[in-house]
């Protein structure tokens, strides 16, 4: 059999992340003992050297892999635009240039790539995930930015068939909106190289909110349909009332605040999120549902808070809250939740919510107890295999539960380390499927399914215990030298 279009654009990102990742190994031997981005760099080939790895064993289009290579595509697009915006971002400062790196990845799902996006999407979000662990907080803007997109255009496809999409341009909306931001971030930058003058939070927000919503009303006329103006609108306005809210909110001077300490504009948040279902006609009430509103929202939020500024951390909650909802609505759409198939009443699902709401918060505070590569690693393997392990125990319901549990874990606990909470949504969404069925084995069987997960834990914490005293002897070893 001769190859087809995917074929090709499999093989071509398969050998372009390839020629790439030589690139990076030969610059961290050459150059990479000369500058401080060493560390960040290693961390980043590793995340390249694991995509691949991931990418390749989906190689065989037979169940349970997607036709047409469609998740591995995905995969390696993410991961070869990760690898622009690292160079124009981290390693030359080029921050504005750098999210092109968000943007290019999505013309190979999308454009070049026939029929259904969906493999190709979840492919894109399992490789922002994994970049995400690997480098940490530096690429926080990036990841989010690139989650929200990811989000927004699957919902937009799952309810709108092709024609109804070039009519509508719902699915072009999301990356309308992030350019305007882009555009934004950009004018902003030349003002300040020009000028040589600091640019204020509130002076960035409200520059970035005109873009936006220019970017949302010229697609409403573009388009004929200007219902999404409003949440644009308001989600702008909602910015900047928490900001005021957040300059109000000070630690320092209350005695029962704390960093993690979740302030006012939490409930703007959430009254944003109610708003969204109800910005559309009553026609289109089903899309709102899911959650297409609360995701163009998320977008919005996430480029008022593109960068490393942590005067707008308040933004990034706001839009890991949406984003987190969002998500478990496009599960709730793939994976249909009926009662009581799902409900708080059936204790499996209740289980599944208390550790959702738990556990990606204790896995996140492990990891800041003492960073190291391979706990981060363990982290984010635990936070994804978890609500797969619950759902080839128990079903669906309980992994529904669990990610409903980490919306309330996004609404509570801020700043959190958000791949940690992504990490859940991205293995469940495609995986669910293939596991389900084990959950309808004898009840033996599932015990020992549970005790082999509740051994490899244990093993787990064996290996970071040793790795840890490693790293403690070796720095004292130096500290002494």
């Amino acid at each position: 059999m001769g190859w087809g279009r995917s074929d090709f654009l499999f093989a071509l990102l398969l050998v372009l992340n390839v020629l790439v990742g030589a690139s990076w190994f030969w610059w961290l031997r050459t150059k990479g003992q000369q500058r401080e981005k060493a560390n960040l760099l290693s961390r980043f080939l590793l995340a390249i050297t694991l995509s691949i790895a991931f990418a390749l064993v989906t190689i065989p289009s037979k169940h349970p892999f997607q036709p047409q290579h469609s998740f591995g595509i995905g995969l390696l697009s993410i991961v070869l635009g990760a690898s622009i915006a690292f160079w124009l971002g981290i390693l030359n400062s080029w921050s504005w240039l750098a999210y092109l790196g968000v943007f290019l990845p999505f013309a190979a799902p999308l454009v070049l790539q026939r029929g259904d996006p969906f493999p190709s999407l979840f492919g894109m979000m399992v490789g922002t995930v994994l970049v995400w662990f690997c480098l940490g907080k530096a690429w926080d803007s990036f990841g989010l930015t690139t989650i929200t997109l990811v989000i927004a255009i699957g919902l937009a496809r799952l309810h709108e068939r092709p024609s109804e999409i070039s009519a509508h341009l719902w699915q072009s909306l999301p990356l309308v909106l992030g350019f305007s931001g882009w555009l934004g971030l950009g004018l902003l930058s030349s003002w300040q190289r020009y000028w040589q003058r600091e640019i204020v939070t509130f002076d960035l927000v409200y520059t970035l909110s005109l873009m936006l919503v220019l970017g949302s009303a010229l697609m409403g006329y573009w388009s004929g349909d200007w219902g999404f103006v409003p949440i644009v609108l308001l989600t702008c306005i909602a910015a900047l009332t928490a900001l005021q809210l957040q300059n109000s909110h000070d630690t320092r001077y209350s005695p029962f605040a704390t960093r993690h300490s979740p302030s006012a504009a939490v409930l703007l948040w959430i009254g944003l999120l109610v708003i969204s279902f109800a910005t559309i006609p009553e026609t289109k009430g089903l899309r709102l549902l899911s959650g297409y509103g609360a995701s163009l929202a998320a977008v919005s939020l996430a480029w008022l808070a593109a960068g490393q500024d942590g005067e707008r951390e308040t933004l990034k909650h706001g839009a890991v809250l949406l984003v987190t909802f969002s998500l478990f609505r496009l599960f709730a759409e793939v994976y249909p939740l009926r009662t009581p198939r799902a409900d708080l009443y059936t204790h499996y699902t209740f289980v599944g919510f208390l550790l959702g709401a738990t556990v990606p918060t204790l896995l996140a505070q492990w990891m800041e107890q003492g960073r190291h590569i391979v706990r981060e690693l363990a982290t984010g393997f635990w936070a994804a295999s978890l609500p797969i392990t619950l759902g080839a125990i128990w079903g669906v319901k309980a992994v529904a539960g669990y990610l409903a549990g980490s919306i309330a874990a996004a609404l509570l606990i801020f700043p959190l380390n958000m791949p940690t909470l992504f990490a859940g949504f991205a293995s469940s969404l495609p995986l669910t499927a293939l596991v389900e069925p084990t959950s309808d084995l004898p009840r033996k069987i599932r015990l020992l399914i549970l005790v082999g997960v509740a051994t490899a834990f244990v093993i787990t914490l064996l290996v970071d215990y040793l790795v840890h005293r490693q790293l403690k002897s070796n720095n004292e070893a130096k500290e002494v030298s």
